[in-house]
């Protein structure tokens, strides 16, 4: 990847030659017999489309050249100067993505040369960074990953850039092919960059992380120390930030005292993504009394919880904690998203009946127990939410048992539900029934996605019927359904 670093030697060299070529054209009047009457009229539309092109405003032009990739925005600035001087206007290099993969090519420039010029030539515009890892095979790749991360944040970092958004997604550090101390340098570095220039940043995500507790509780401690002094400044500081799977899956982060007193730090929180395995009383105490304005109000809206089965989550949480935080946070929604837990009363110490669940996931996994049952959850646990639910998506392997009249009934006693999403044995007739209800307006369900499970191999017979559900609704739908869609899928 070439960083448009063209010399003006080179760019010179090229407008002469151009302009050699066209004055060599411009005194012939081009007439060819054999082309059937066509003359230069063709050639003088040719060129009045190149003047077009010349005249064309640089606010045109830096939007073509922001829909273009690399190897085509070098070719543009070899073109002319006012294309190379536009090409080299802010707003096309404030956002960039990097895949990392750490490996070495003979035919292309190496990862870390590339990253290294883009730090160099545009790292002062640079204000949404994005940089992904694929997963490294063995630890010299691992070595490579960290020194061209560590090389590269240096590089940004004497760009003194303004960035705003910084995400670093699935670095998976609990992989067996990080090394100790690769996996400690690793974490160095990217906590010396926070600390030196996390101050003006208003995203961060460090999805997939899988840090240890000390080294997350490091990243993040550097982080909340830039942040520190914004709020004596008139900057806003992180109003967003992505904790998803940060820490190793099986770590009991509920019962670190450290990390509540860190999320204390982060003030003027608006979304917060964590795992099941961070919360606990202490920590949305700290939410409550952290995520405060200047004003004093709250600040806190989204707030999004993943729960696995294979992570901690047997830990206590009161129900008076989560009424505090949104006593202090009165415009906030939760989301849940539970897999692979299946348990009703693991469910019920999990989904508090003080959670303001805006919406809910539940995924089996095509994981089935034989002695558990839909119902309990479709008729004990969801009508709590009656009255704030708005998504509800379940995959369930419910192949003993049908849940269509529970189902049924929780869609229709929440009115407010707008998204559905069901994948699980059922019968055609609740397709049927639901969108009759939506005809009938005792539901307000503007997206419907179902999936029948069906324990046939061949599925044309249950396609004809949703076929024919479709034709006699086919006008609710096209008028009133943003999104519908029904199949069957055979689960042998």
């Amino acid at each position: 990847m070439d960083y448009l670093e063209v010399p003006e030697e080179e760019l010179s060299e090229n407008e002469n030659e151009d302009d050699g070529e066209k004055g060599q054209d411009s005194g012939l009047d081009i007439t060819d017999e054999g082309n059937d009457g066509e003359t230069g009229a063709e050639t003088k539309g040719d060129d009045e489309l190149k003047r077009g092109w010349a005249c064309l405003p640089d606010v045109c032009l830096r939007q073509v050249f922001s829909l273009l990739r690399d190897h085509d925005r070098v070719k543009a600035v070899l073109v002319c100067h006012n294309w190379h001087g536009v090409m080299h206007s802010p707003s096309l290099w404030r956002a960039r993505s990097f895949i990392l993969s750490g490996r070495v090519s003979r035919t292309r420039r190496s990862e870390l040369e590339k990253a290294v010029c883009f730090a160099q030539t545009y790292g002062r515009y640079l204000e949404t960074l994005e940089i992904r890892f694929s997963h490294p095979l063995n630890s010299l790749v691992t070595r490579r990953l960290q020194q061209t991360l560590r090389t590269f944040l240096t590089a940004l970092r004497k760009t003194s850039g303004r960035l705003r958004c910084l995400t670093i997604n699935h670095m998976e550090l609990d992989r067996v092919t990080w090394c100790s101390s690769v996996r400690s340098a690793l974490v160095c570095s990217l906590a010396y960059y926070l600390r030196r220039e996390g101050s003006r940043l208003g995203h961060l995500s460090l999805r997939g992380a899988r840090f240890n507790l000390a080294q997350g509780l490091e990243v993040l401690e550097a982080v909340a120390a830039a942040q520190q002094h914004v709020h004596l400044a008139p900057r806003p500081g992180i109003t967003d930030l992505d904790l998803e799977d940060f820490f190793s899956q099986s770590l009991t982060v509920f019962s670190c005292l450290t990390f509540p007193k860190v999320m204390n730090c982060f003030r003027g929180l608006c979304t917060l993504r964590l795992n099941y395995s961070c919360i606990s009383t202490e920590l949305l105490e700290a939410l409550a009394a952290g995520c405060r304005s200047v004003s004093g109000a709250g600040t806190l809206r989204t707030f999004s919880i993943r729960c696995h089965a294979n992570e901690p989550h047997f830990q206590p949480v009161w129900g008076d904690a989560w009424f505090r935080l949104v006593r202090s946070c009165p415009e906030l929604q939760v989301h849940v998203t539970v897999e692979r837990i299946l348990n009703v009363e693991v469910l019920g110490r999990i989904l508090l009946r003080e959670i303001p669940l805006r919406s809910f996931s539940l995924a089996s996994c095509y994981f089935s127990e034989p002695d558990w049952s839909a119902k309990p959850f479709l008729t004990d646990l969801l009508p709590c939410y009656s009255g704030c639910l708005q998504r509800l998506s379940l995959d369930l392997n419910n192949s003993h048992e049908y849940v269509d009249e529970e189902l049924l009934d929780v869609v229709l006693g929440c009115p407010r539900l707008i998204y559905l999403k069901v994948w699980a044995f059922l019968d055609i007739s609740f397709l049927d029934m639901l969108l009759q209800k939506r005809l009938e307006r005792q539901t307000t369900v503007q997206t419907i996605k179902v999936r029948i499970y069906t324990s046939k191999y061949e599925t044309e017979e249950e396609d004809e019927k949703l076929e024919a559900v479709y034709s006699r609704y086919r006008q609710l739908i096209d008028s009133e359904l943003h999104y519908y869609i029904a199949t069957s899928y055979p689960m042998l």
